[in-house]
């Protein structure tokens, strides 16, 4: 076969891999394979030397998977050493296949991010689409649709957002004006997308990159008018996120005023209240526990629901509890009267699992995500209790991950011991959590000094940047934005313990530096 045969087969791996990103966690473990085994298709013994005397920036990601390797002298766990080498094993496949492939024109390239932009439009408007036509109470409910996880897919949409954005501020390609709409409006609509698939991480991701990338845009225009508008974007960005969340705060502290002496001691019925004065937990400003006559609340409810009291709803809450916090959320008092205020939707929505009404929206907003992670810091520092709870879970993770690292801050535990690690550190910690739901932390850098200490965690940061750097790749603000936006997402989780975080991570890694290591290749971006 002839040389442009062995391009194409190299050229097809990656367009799969592409599209399997956004749409398959199994299709991306197999397009790696055919990657490598693309790289290999008609490799000469005689080009192999060359390959890693031209390329041999791309060993130093290796070098990751190898201090998995040698952070196993400190292994007891060989069960999860050995899951975490499977886990891992494409930091030695794909910077191995982009050693051994055939050199990339910069049209390829293009077409590989072309291709990976309308995967994951496809995706996400499927994904949406999806959504409402199902019969959902809450867009809360939205992060469980999408073909992988949501977390995982915000920093794709964020990758793609910034190569749309490079490709409509340059002259990469002649764009019509007609084409230049169209990809702006597919771009609005990612943003939209990434607001109403409801990730934190993702939406504090896209900002934190759109920050920095308005800054590296200001140091290459020149005229005056534009700095200033550039400038005026920035404070946007920095304080508009700000106020709402200053805003939603003061929201949910904005708390009722009671008195004590004033408060009545039965209903409406003659049946007593409990006021449970000692429980400060609140819905939208209101006491949860004042104002309970649960004699009426059983009664009443039991005339109206399918799903009885005592019974659990569809999230596995005992009824009686959501019930409780959703007429607190709406001001009623927890009777009888109150409950024949409910309309029939907020029967539903309280079967559904509902605790709140402001959940019961599926209109595009963060207040509802914002206020349940609020509620959630607040009931954890009131009770720490955090089971079933997403981010008051994540607080625990984190005091588990920093409870070890202080016994091994240096070389960490090791590859495969983490498991046990961390049981024993939420037993040292008195986690109130159930030891089904113990995990390790959502945090990349903490994870990583569980495993490695701060030793392995400096190699692997320098193994990363020192090819950045050396190749000078950083000059391009695609490979610059794409780290950046991946160093603000490993904050947020161990998107690098992954399936699909680690393999979209070391792809794109190696994809935006081949180029800078390669003489035979264009680069992509200057």
């Amino acid at each position: 076969m002839t040389k442009l045969n062995r391009i194409d087969f190299f050229y097809a791996a990656m367009l799969i891999f592409a599209v399997a990103l956004p749409f398959s966690e199994g299709l991306i473990s197999t397009s790696i394979g055919l990657l490598f085994l693309a790289s290999l298709f008609q490799l000469k013994k005689s080009e192999i030397k060359t390959r890693f005397r031209n390329r041999q920036l791309l060993l130093f990601p290796v070098a990751v998977f190898l201090v998995y390797v040698l952070w196993l002298v400190f292994t007891n766990d060989w069960h999860w050493a050995i899951y975490d080498l499977k886990k891992n094993l494409s930091y030695l496949l794909v910077p191995l296949a982009f050693i051994f492939a055939p050199s990339i024109s910069a049209k390829l390239q293009r077409n590989v991010l072309y291709v990976f932009i309308v995967a994951v439009f496809s995706s996400a408007l499927i994904t949406f689409v999806y959504f409402y036509l199902q019969d959902e109470n809450s867009l809360l409910e939205a992060q469980k649709y999408g073909f992988i996880h949501h977390i995982r897919f915000s920093f794709q949409l964020v990758l793609s957002l910034i190569l749309i954005g490079y490709f409509l501020l340059t002259n990469f390609y002649k764009q019509k004006k007609s084409l230049k709409l169209i990809v702006l409006g597919g771009a609005i609509f990612l943003v939209v997308f990434l607001i109403w698939h409801q990730s934190l991480t993702g939406v504090l991701t896209f900002i934190g990159t759109a920050f920095f990338g308005l800054l590296i845009l200001s140091s290459r225009i020149k005229k005056p008018v534009l700095k200033r508008i550039i400038f005026s974007l920035l404070l946007v960005l920095v304080l508009v996120p700000s106020l709402y969340l200053a805003y939603a705060v003061k929201r949910f502290y904005t708390v009722e005023k009671v008195t004590i002496e004033e408060l009545e001691e039965t209903t409406h019925l003659g049946n007593k209240y409990n006021h449970n004065l000692d429980n400060k937990l609140l819905e939208n400003g209101h006491y949860v526990w004042l104002f309970v006559c649960e004699k009426e609340l059983e009664l009443e409810w039991n005339k109206r629901a399918d799903i009885k009291y005592n019974e659990v709803d569809e999230t596995g809450y005992p009824v009686s509890q959501t019930l409780i916090r959703y007429m607190t959320s709406k001001g009623l008092r927890k009777d009888a009267v109150g409950i024949r205020k409910l309309s029939d939707q907020d029967i539903e929505n309280i079967e559904h699992g509902i605790s709140n009404y402001i959940f019961a929206d599926k209109g595009i907003s963060l207040y509802p995500r914002i206020y349940m992670s609020i509620w959630e810091i607040d009931t954890y520092l009131k009770t720490r209790a955090a089971n079933q709870h997403s981010l008051a879970q994540r607080i625990e993770y984190t005091r588990a991950a920093i409870t070890i690292i202080k016994d091994h801050f240096w070389f960490g535990v090791g590859t495969g011991n983490w498991k046990k690690a961390y049981a024993e550190a939420y037993k040292k910690n008195q986690s109130k959590m159930d030891p089904a739901r113990y995990g390790n932390a959502h945090n990349q850098y903490l994870n990583y000094m569980v495993k490695f200490g701060l030793i392995g965690l400096l190699l692997i940061a320098f193994f990363i940047v020192y090819p950045v750097v050396k190749s000078k790749a950083y000059r391009s603000p695609i490979v610059l934005l794409f780290l950046i936006s991946m160093f603000i997402a490993n904050f947020g989780d161990s998107n690098f313990e992954t399936h699909v975080g680690s393999n979209f991570f070391i792809f794109f890694y190696c994809f935006f530096l081949f180029p800078w290591m390669d003489r035979s290749s264009e680069k992509l971006t200057q």
